[in-house]
């Protein structure tokens, strides 16, 4: 197997990976009853654990790097609240009001959203590809959301809300660490930002005052969300970029809400209409449509 090969199924494992730690957090929402206000921050704080001791397996002494310039540390924290808090904690609450699928597909908004963003920044009209892909982007949020029907919405307020949120956090997400990715080893930046969003969500959510019980699927599903969902879904497609390249691998991270539509379907018995299968090919494909342009652009 060649590494070209290699590259294309980690990365597409990777983002499997990550739609299944969507289905986990459905799961642990909706069947056992966990708040997102608990497993937001405790999925951070321990997802950095294991994230900085795989970091010290990979590069050793220089996991500690990042945190000897200052102004690294802050573009850690910008990173930790903004980006991954922003990104992960709308994803979760998004899924807790409607389900692992639709949580994210709207997140998906977030390509659209950098769209707006690097037009505006640079004072420039969108192209034509970028034109199409946000009509795609509108059409779809739209279908999913009223079902072609204007005068009600077919998802709950809150879903929208914290859906729409996501994709704001995905830009966040995508924007905030590119210097320290530049600098450092992914791990280690994960690690640190990781755990300072983690800290700065335990001391907002406090939750060691909500009720969790703890049985063997709750465990279970947690540590998928955790180990699965958050660690080996970035060890892989980390591991695909650095062989077919991060324009191959991110169009490649489509497979991310194919897969949680997937799990949410098959193992949750989610019920979906045609019109939502409709509204989300049209929100998937503004990825691949934008992504393909860039490529085609290089």
């Amino acid at each position: 197997m060649n590494n070209n090969t290699k590259g294309f199924l980690y990365a597409i494992s990777g983002a499997i990976c990550w739609g299944f730690s969507g289905f986990c957090s459905d799961y642990l929402f909706s069947v056992k009853k966990i708040s997102p206000l608990w497993v937001s921050p405790i999925r951070l704080l321990t997802a950095s654990i294991i994230l900085f001791f795989l970091s010290l397996f990979v590069v050793g002494k220089k996991t500690f790097d990042p945190l000897k310039d200052k102004k690294d540390i802050l573009r850690l924290i910008n990173f930790g609240i903004f980006g991954l808090v922003g990104a992960q904690f709308t994803y979760l609450m998004a899924i807790s009001y409607s389900n692992a699928a639709t949580a994210t597909v709207l997140q998906c908004l977030g390509v659209s959203y950098l769209v707006v963003y690097v037009c505006l920044r640079n004072l420039r009209f969108p192209s034509k590809i970028e034109i199409v892909s946000l009509i795609f982007a509108i059409t779809g949020t739209f279908l999913i959301t009223t079902h072609g029907n204007l005068d009600s919405l077919s998802i709950n307020k809150m879903a929208l809300f914290w859906g729409l949120l996501g994709g704001v956090g995905l830009a966040a997400y995508s924007l905030t660490p590119v210097v320290l990715l530049k600098k450092f080893n992914c791990f280690s930046v994960l690690s640190y930002s990781m755990f300072i969003g983690g800290v700065f969500l335990t001391l907002l959510l406090r939750p060691w005052t909500i009720s969790v019980e703890l049985d063997f699927l709750t465990i279970l599903a947690f540590l998928g969300l955790v180990v699965i969902g958050t660690v080996i879904s970035f060890f892989l497609f980390m591991s695909g970029v650095n062989l077919i390249g991060s324009v191959n691998a991110s169009l490649l991270n489509t497979f991310e809400p194919l897969s949680a539509i997937f799990f949410s379907v098959v193992l949750l018995n989610l019920k979906l209409k045609l019109i939502d299968y409709i509204g989300f090919f049209l929100i998937i494909s503004t990825v691949f449509i934008l992504k393909i342009g860039v490529k085609n652009n290089r």
